[in-house]
């Protein structure tokens, strides 16, 4: 199996696939996986050697890191950061340099608080989540702040409205708690495998979303965020089972190949791509010549 990204091919083959109810999770392991060094969000907070906080003046759109570490430090797509202000999910995944501080763009997450709580005061810590796979497909087709964040709050509301749940705050993050009981009954049929380097996730019988790393210690690091993205989308579900045959996978695949690439604006490292087909939408962070991180999110059938 493979998926070109510009001028550059991704090889990978697909392992042993996994089921519950319904949904299935196709794993990836990427040919050749980079084992280049480059250190997660939260690695970098529990070993103290990344700081984010709010910017001065602060701001709703964006946030301030410092990697304090001496290897760059990833930032991907959807991660959410709790504390500070207000809780927030990162806009796009980003490299920081070694050594260096930046501000990030980033989205709201709790629209009903700006102010800090007494263990918030100094910062912001690493949620167990990234925003569901529905979310982050929505906000992934708009550039504009501020219809961005109109999606992450309607998507709150959604998930409020069906979970008959009420944040104080209107907090994914409390959101996605109040569902945890569920989610772990799913988790233990997700688990990752030896040099699981990503994974294809269908709902209901529908590609929902694809999620490629070049490394598998990063996406260890990330499997089960990711797995719980798509188990939350799945609670709405029609509850049927799969039967996508491997060739229908290729042929998504191929969809993206064929995508219009187009090179954007990065801050951090490495070179940041954004993609879109008549399928589906992505975007790829290539660093050092390799493909570091790569969401795609396929248009689905209500």
């Amino acid at each position: 199996m493979e998926i070109k990204i510009g001028e550059r091919t991704i090889n990978f083959e697909h392992l042993e696939i996994q089921e519950h109810n319904n949904l299935t999770i196709i794993p990836l392991k990427s040919e050749g996986s980079s084992k280049t060094d480059i250190l997660s969000l939260k690695k970098g907070l529990d070993m103290s050697l990344v700081i984010v906080k709010e910017c001065e003046p602060e701001s709703v759109e964006n946030v301030m890191v410092t990697n304090n570490a001496v290897t760059p430090l990833l930032l991907i797509d959807g991660e959410e950061i709790i504390g500070a202000k207000q809780n927030r999910i990162i806009n796009k995944s980003t490299i920081i340099p070694a050594k260096t501080t930046m501000k990030i763009s980033v989205s709201c997450t709790e629209k009903g608080r700006w102010e800090y709580k007494n263990e918030s005061k100094e910062g912001f810590s690493c949620s167990p989540y990234i925003a569901n796979s529905n979310t982050r497909r929505a906000k992934a087709n708009t550039n504009e702040l501020h219809l961005r964040q109109n999606i992450v709050w309607d998507s709150i509301d959604e998930l409020e409205s069906r979970g008959e749940y009420r944040s104080k705050t209107s907090a994914m993050n409390d959101n996605y708690n109040n569902l945890n009981h569920k989610q772990e009954e799913y988790l233990n049929h997700f688990i990752i495998l030896n040099g699981q380097t990503g994974l294809i996730a269908i709902i209901d019988n529908e590609v929902r979303g694809i999620e490629i790393f070049n490394n598998p210690e990063i996406y260890k690091e990330y499997h089960e965020k990711i797995i719980k993205s798509y188990i939350i989308d799945s609670f709405n579900g029609k509850n049927s089972k799969n039967n996508i045959k491997i060739k229908e996978i290729e042929k998504i695949l191929n969809n993206i190949s064929e995508s219009v690439f187009i090179k954007e604006d990065n801050v951090g490292l490495g070179e940041s791509i954004k993609f879109s087909n008549n399928h589906g939408s992505g975007s790829a962070l290539i660093y050092d010549d390799e493909l570091v991180h790569m969401p795609y999110f396929k248009e689905y059938n209500l």
